[in-house]
């Protein structure tokens, strides 16, 4: 949402009041977060579960507004937290959300001028829910009431927060996951490295993407962390242009833009707030017809395909991984690793980088190869044997494309554990390495200056 808007709470409480604080999320000299606004004794209610609909299983609420949280004109573009707190039992959830840049640009620091960021870092809000399995249904059977997954989602309902569900706190992908055997979340991390370390950053969702074709134009660099697995086409398109047009992108994250999405109004004329993805195109009203460039299948299953490898410059090669970063010896001389241990010679490998999900390139694959970058490079290249038994190998990569922009692939979604301890040892080992941080800092400054 913009800065000066209103932001309105749909709420179902046990406690007969509730409390609300709202944060923005940052570095603020290692407390994580700053608190902008709160609301005491608030009236709660308890609000019903809606049924999962027959034949799509989608769950949506249709709950009155309890309470509107003013966005401030002066406020921060930023990730926030609106924390909620019963007064009766002290039980606690979070709702995220994001704070666009106004129309003069943004506070993408802490204390930053006004004025528009070169770095836009977007919130992965579609996967989120995509695993959201609250009231029932998300787009996997696994966390499915019956063992049977919705076709339809909505984004009119809670992120699940209790044992079982996919993520915790009610607060997406943003702070913890359920993935075993490591909890924590991806976004968080690399959120307060970057403003501790004072980069300039404006901030928006994937559904910003959507909305604003402007959104990326004029960025020096795009920037997608952890876990970004659902796309719409025109997020697809938008970001492809982007890269045209010279805006690098980091991907700071693996299995990226793997399922198309369409985004739906709930009636007519109204805000996009359902998200549909058939996953089998016979399932989707538009397969076989004209109009099957937005079917809900994989990208690389389309019609001319679009396989991510010719974005990302890599593709999903494993999942329930956790495996080290190894540098490849004769990449040690390139840009990405100028003062680091690496290039001494001192740093062999990097711990526990690799997983959830990882990535490798293909530009050797008898069936994706012919869309694989030119002048990929592969500076980094571990050997995995996932859980099913496909081994297989996860590389970090880095290609310029014909408009001068640097696309940098991490090719793993735990990319900024290296970059900050959030979250450890509670959740997690602690993972940060000084090299870590140096390639990172190497990547964005190429994105200002060139590689050059």
């Amino acid at each position: 949402m913009a800065p000066g808007g209103s932001l309105p709470l749909h709420v179902s409480a046990k406690s007969h009041l509730f409390d609300i604080d709202v944060y923005r999320l940052g570095w603020y000299g290692g407390l994580g977060a700053r608190r902008v606004a709160e609301a005491r004794g608030l009236k709660g209610a308890r609000r019903g579960t809606p049924p999962p609909r027959a034949g799509d299983g989608l769950v949506a609420c249709d709950w009155p507004v309890s309470y509107s949280v003013a966005v401030g004109s002066d406020w921060v573009s930023g990730i926030y937290l609106a924390r909620l707190t019963g007064k009766d039992d002290g039980r606690q959830a979070f709702v995220p959300f994001v704070v666009r840049e106004g129309a003069g640009g943004t506070q993408g620091r802490e204390d930053a001028p006004w004025d528009r960021a070169g770095l836009l870092f977007q919130s992965s809000v579609t996967t989120w829910q995509a695993y959201n399995n609250w009231g029932g249904k998300s787009l996997y059977d696994f966390n499915s009431s019956g063992g049977k997954r919705a076709r339809r989602v909505s984004f009119d309902r809670p992120y699940g927060s209790g044992v079982g569900a996919w993520t915790g706190l009610g607060a997406g992908e943003l702070l913890t996951v359920a993935h075993a055997p490591r909890p924590a979340g991806w976004e968080y991390p690399m959120l307060r490295w970057l403003e501790r370390s004072g980069y300039h950053v404006g901030y928006a969702t994937d559904l910003d993407v959507q909305r604003d074709p402007g959104l990326l134009q004029g960025r020096r660099g795009f920037l997608i962390v952890g876990h970004d697995e659902y796309w719409s086409r025109v997020m697809r398109d938008r970001i492809e242009a982007a890269r045209d047009r010279g805006t690098n992108l980091g991907i700071f994250a693996a299995n990226v833009g793997y399922w198309q999405i369409r985004l739906e109004a709930p009636s007519a004329g109204g805000e996009s707030r359902i998200m549909f993805c058939a996953k089998d195109a016979a399932l989707d009203s538009l397969y076989d017809t004209d109009a099957d460039k937005d079917l809900t299948v994989r990208f690389r299953d389309l019609h001319p395909r679009r396989p991510e490898v010719a974005l990302v410059g890599m593709m999903i090669s494993g999942e329930n991984v956790e495996s080290d970063f190894v540098p490849l010896p004769e990449q040690r001389k390139h840009w990405a690793y100028d003062g680091t241990g690496i290039a001494r010679g001192t740093t062999s490998s990097l711990p526990g980088l690799g997983g959830y999900e990882v990535d490798r390139s293909f530009a050797d694959d008898s069936l994706y190869g012919r869309w694989s970058p030119k002048g990929l490079t592969v500076l980094a290249r571990t050997p995995i044997a996932p859980p099913n038994g496909h081994r297989s190998v996860t590389e970090t990569s880095v290609y310029t494309a014909p408009s001068g922009a640097i696309v940098f692939s991490t090719g793993t979604m735990q990319w900024s554990w290296g970059l900050d301890d959030w979250g450890a040892p509670r959740l997690r080992p602690k993972r940060s390495h000084p090299d870590v941080e140096r390639i990172t800092r190497n990547v964005l400054k190429a994105f200002f200056r060139g590689s050059g």
